[in-house]
């Protein structure tokens, strides 16, 4: 068992990435952001979803951006861009399926 919260690490210099789970058919990945940072919107060939654990910030998709807070989530399709603002200290969690 995991918990997003308690992985998550942050930096002032950048987002944190940390690699929780990996196999052929799936990445879970959770990321520490601190007010201000951003994870630039990017693209991978796979569905990922970006799920707001703690913290508020704006998910940047190719439908434009969106406010999100805890507990909100969104679902990209292949190849659509990704990303995501942090307005407050923030802890994203990514699923990549399958995984690229």
């Amino acid at each position: 068992m995991f918990n997003a919260m308690k992985e998550a690490e942050f930096s002032s210099d950048r987002p944190v990435s940390k690699l929780l789970y990996d196999s052929e058919a799936m990445r879970v990945v959770v990321f520490g952001l601190m007010a201000g940072q951003e994870i630039p919107p990017h693209t991978a060939p796979s569905r990922v979803v970006l799920h707001i654990v703690q913290g508020r910030g704006t998910f940047l998709t190719g439908r434009g951006e969106q406010p999100a807070q805890a507990g909100d989530f969104v679902i990209t399709e292949p190849n659509e861009p990704h990303g995501l603002k942090a307005k407050d200290k923030t802890v994203m969690m990514a699923v990549i399926a399958p995984r690229p």
